[in-house]
């Protein structure tokens, strides 16, 4: 006995390391797929980084009822303002990524911001991507009555009427009309709003000639026209206006709005949720909420959306690399 135990033979030492093994790749296969298999379990905090009433607070919430109903647990709505959604996209990055807090944000935290403002510092991989629901129809907007119809149109007229008003809420506002102003040669003053309703206010008041619309004008059909859309495809709600892009600018940016989670959540995870908010797609009460506000609904699945980013994040810094500007 004694001989044995100083002197195992290989073959059983074989067989004692084999075992285990096999019990550590059991015991972590627990620790991980289990989490993954049973989630979600209890209740899920999805953060949004505007404040309570705007679109992106309307469609989150729709959004957390849809997915809330296929996942089986409550999705609390949490709003968390501040630089344009970095205050909420940085409490994401400091939580577990456990699925169990989520993000639904624009994507403009990412792929805009950071070229614009030196506080926010995202990448595309600072986050895992769980999908797109919905586009914003941004445009640049004047009256109903305006003597042009389209951005070539207003050029035109530009050059005839130096000194006019452009009413501008953010850095990449400002940016627009800048760069068009700089290839035409036209005098512009620059504006500045706070917030979607004020500038609506702007271009009903008549204190400003232009503006530059994220989608609210949607609501104003019969006083606001649309003169060119800042996406990079025609916008459903305005299909035979023009990109902007097609006007001869390259400075389209497609604005989506969906789910981002902490780098690092399990990809089953990320697959469960990214499923329901598919749901929304064709559930009949999102379509209802979004089409009261005139908000396209296009889905894109988590591998499309971390895509999209990773492209975008690309594209749009050499926009804004080209026109000069710098984060302030």
């Amino acid at each position: 006995m004694r001989d044995f135990i100083q002197r195992p033979t290989r073959r059983r030492l074989t067989g004692w390391l084999a075992a285990v093994a096999l019990g550590l790749t059991g015991l972590a296969g627990m620790g991980t797929g289990a989490g993954a298999a049973d989630y979600p379990s209890r209740p899920i905090t999805m953060l949004v980084g505007y404040n309570a009433g705007g679109q992106t607070d309307l469609v989150a919430r729709a959004a957390a009822q849809v997915m809330s109903d296929a996942l089986g647990q409550p999705i609390n709505v949490v709003n968390k303002p501040g630089a344009g959604g970095g205050v909420a996209a940085r409490e994401l990055t400091q939580a577990k990524p456990d699925g169990y807090t989520i993000m639904f944000h624009a994507n403009s935290v990412v792929n805009n911001d950071p070229f614009l403002m030196k506080r926010i510092t995202f990448t595309p991989e600072d986050f895992e991507w769980g999908g797109f629901i919905t586009v914003y129809q941004a445009g640049l907007i004047t009256q109903k009555d305006a003597p042009y119809d389209d951005l070539d149109g207003f050029v035109a007229w530009a050059k005839e009427n130096p000194g006019f008003n452009y009413a501008t809420l953010s850095p990449g506002a400002r940016m627009i009309m800048q760069e068009i102003a700089k290839k035409e040669g036209l005098d512009a003053n620059y504006m500045p709003v706070k917030g979607g309703g004020e500038m609506i206010n702007a271009i009903l008041g008549r204190q400003a000639v232009m503006a530059m619309s994220g989608g609210i004008h949607a609501k104003y059909p019969d006083d606001i026209k649309t003169l060119a859309v800042l996406t990079t495809f025609r916008q459903p709600s305005w299909p035979e206006v023009k990109s902007i892009d097609e006007f001869g600018y390259a400075l389209g940016m497609d604005g989506r709005a969906g789910l981002m989670l902490p780098k690092g959540t399990d990809p089953a995870i990320v697959q469960a949720l990214s499923s329901a908010l598919q749901n929304a797609e064709t559930d009949a009460t999102f379509a209802k909420v979004t089409g009261a506000a005139n908000i396209p609904i296009m889905f894109l699945d988590a591998d499309a959306a971390k895509a999209e980013m990773e492209r975008t994040y690309k594209e749009y810094g050499e926009i804004y690399r080209r026109a000069g500007v710098e984060p302030q």
